[in-house]
């Protein structure tokens, strides 16, 4: 080390060595997270096993393997003299040995700050056309920032403290392989307390500067990310927001907008078959249904086949048309990426990117467009929902709602050929989520783009659908247009996810004549009923009580029944009423629906009071006992929509 103090070289080359172990360890843990987070199961236990040892095992035992590794006679260190180079006992063993110590920490550092992205993000980026540099500019290293600091100048900090893997593959000579920790352990071993003293002191130091550097980076780094986004939208709302008031913004989100209405035709065929760990997928549609509902209980496959469709699974096998462009074909070898499959996605949770502004949520996937169409169509969407004084905000400064609508009128800009909505209002409450889905019919009206609704919710699937399919078990169990398959069902399960309350087993006493086991009541039909029927429901709200007039005579759709229960809402009650000369019976109960003032007059008459139950109102359903009878002859469904 020419040039530099020989009672000051423990410092020089210690310093050399931690910067540059930290210039090398930082973008390759970085690189090391990204894959470790890919990897499940048992890989990434071995992955993680190998990855992070050095921080578990001694020192000295590292530094021993790498030197039978890197030795004049070991395997790799042979084949490096042949060459002309030898590492052992230099310089650059104490490089390598700094970098063996702080590799593990930036790979857990990084991995850590990587895991704290929701991994929607990255997939909505891919979905408004961002490539792969870009959503690693612009989303995973700015939000993993703060670990990535923290790993650098932990990492920085272990560099400059290794010690026994130094020792063991670098020596301790004085001026070429003596970094601080060696200095430190050489002093103590001369009796020079003083000595040691003062190189602990450095370290210390050191160590301080650089935690207390990297927290005023990483804090400068986010102040200008601030700054940088706030100065955006203000020349963006001072020269615009007064031409905005003049701007058609419907014009902005009509796909192929020319100023004039127009609509374009519609198209989905899938048919995807995908093993899963409860049950197997198995889907095939066929649909010009511009609002289609799909309708299943949690788990049963539903947001499956929006991964599907926006390529987020792969499927085992089958064929995605959209619109005549094929997607994705098994056969054939076609997957396109979710960044060209022109989709719109919003998830249960929005997505939003939280270090960017609203006004650069929007405008995200609008990157190619010249900066003055861009501010302009910013400035459209924005007025469409009323938050146009808040393109400067973040997300976190925003309520609920007004997220999602931030989210719907992002994945619109990018005029996609349909919106994916995954449940987008499940973590609403009651009020705010019937706000929020008129404000999505309305939007979805003017813009006239299709949506694919994923939801559990019954009245959101009736309100912003047209055509419904019901989801079961990786199985479509109903199609068609939402008041065919509300008012006739078909098959049990259908019935109990469209809300109906009461059900009873069948017994045939003829054909127009059925016993309802768990009621103890006999029906009777206008028309023959089918052989196959299994279950009869009626809705709550299809029922009626009465008072009994007291005559004696009542119709052949009618019982007398008594009040088992009450549950009393803010506009209606449910009443729990089984028959009345049944009381010993076990039974099920039937569930009927109440206004409140009807209620209250009905709590004047005594009881027992009628229970009216028309045939019309009955749904004769099936049950299917397991999957295979459910789905024999399943065929690719049309679900044509002509409205």
């Amino acid at each position: 080390m020419s040039g530099v103090s020989p009672e000051l070289s423990p410092l020089w080359l210690s310093l050399r060595s931690a910067s540059l172990a930290v210039l090398l360890v930082a973008p390759l843990g970085f690189a090391c997270a990204r894959r470790l987070r890919q990897l499940r199961g048992w890989q990434r236990g071995l992955a993680e096993l190998a990855v992070l040892s050095p921080l578990v095992l001694p020192p000295t035992v590292v530094g021993f393997i790498l030197l039978q590794l890197l030795g004049r006679y070991g395997p790799i260190g042979s084949l490096l003299n042949r060459f002309g180079f030898e590492i052992v006992f230099s310089w650059q063993a104490t490089v390598l040995s700094s970098v063996v110590a702080a590799f593990p920490l930036m790979v857990r550092s990084a991995l850590a700050s990587l895991e704290q992205i929701d991994e929607s993000l990255p997939q909505v980026a891919r979905s408004l056309g961002a490539s792969e540099g870009r959503i690693l500019r612009q989303i995973i290293l700015p939000l993993a920032m703060p670990g990535l600091v923290a790993g650098v100048s932990l990492s920085f900090a272990r560099a400059l403290g290794e010690f026994g893997t130094t020792l063991m593959l670098a020596g301790n000579i004085p001026g070429r392989t003596q970094t601080l920790p060696l200095a430190i352990f050489a002093a103590v071993d001369a009796g020079d307390t003083g000595k040691a003293w003062f190189w602990t002191a450095l370290v210390l130091s050191l160590n301080a500067i650089s935690l207390v550097l990297m927290q005023l980076l990483e804090g400068r780094s986010w102040q200008r990310r601030r700054r940088r986004s706030a100065r955006l939208p203000k020349p963006f709302l001072r020269r615009e927001v007064d031409a905005a008031a003049e701007l058609d913004p419907i014009a902005f989100c009509i796909p192929g907008h020319n100023g004039r209405h127009r609509e374009i035709p519609f198209r989905l065929v899938l048919a995807v078959r995908r093993r899963l760990v409860d049950f197997d997928l198995d889907l095939q549609i066929a649909s010009s249904c511009r609002r289609l509902g799909i309708l299943g209980a949690s788990g049963a496959g539903k947001s499956q086949l929006l991964r599907a469709l926006a390529g987020l699974e792969r499927p085992d096998s089958g064929h995605i048309e959209l619109n005549g462009r094929v997607l994705f074909d098994r056969r054939l070898g076609i997957d396109l990426p979710l960044r060209q499959r022109r989709l719109g996605l919003v998830f249960q949770n929005y997505a939003l990117f939280p270090h960017l502004s609203v006004a650069e949520n929007v405008g995200f996937g609008l990157s190619q467009l010249p900066a003055a169409e861009r501010r302009q169509r910013v400035a459209a969407q924005l007025k469409r929902v009323g938050l146009l004084a808040m393109a400067d905000r973040y997300p976190a400064e925003l309520s609920g709602g007004q997220q999602q609508r931030v989210a719907l009128i992002r994945a619109l800009a990018i005029e996609p050929d349909v919106l994916l909505l995954d449940e987008p209002f499940s973590a609403q409450d009651t009020y705010l989520r019937r706000q929020l889905q008129q404000q999505l019919a309305d939007l979805l009206q003017d813009c006239h783009v299709p949506a694919l609704l994923v939801t559990h919710d019954l009245e959101e699937a009736y309100r912003l659908s047209d055509d419904l399919l019901v989801i079961d078990q990786g199985r479509i169990l109903a199609h068609g247009p939402k008041h065919e398959v509300f008012d006739h069902p078909e098959q049990l399960v259908v019935a109990r996810l469209s809300g109906c309350k009461n059900f009873s087993r069948l017994r045939p006493l003829s054909p127009t004549r059925l016993w309802a086991l768990d009621w103890h009541l006999e029906l009777q039909l206008d028309q023959p009923a089918p052989a196959d029927l299994t279950h009869v429901g009626v809705r709550a709200n299809h029922l009626r009580l009465d008072p009994d007039p007291g005559t004696g005579a009542i119709g052949v759709d009618q019982w007398r029944v008594q009040l088992i229960k009450s549950s009393e809402g803010p506009f209606q009650v449910i009443a729990y009423v089984a028959l009345a000369d049944h009381p010993g019976r076990a039974r099920a109960l039937i569930q009927v629906e109440v206004r409140r003032q009807d209620w209250q007059r009905l709590c004047d008459h005594p009881q027992p009071w009628i229970l009216t139950m028309a045939n019309q109102r009955l749904l004769l359903l099936r049950h299917r006992g397991n999957d295979g009878d459910r789905t024999a002859g399943l065929q690719l469904l049309p679900l044509v929509c002509e409205r």
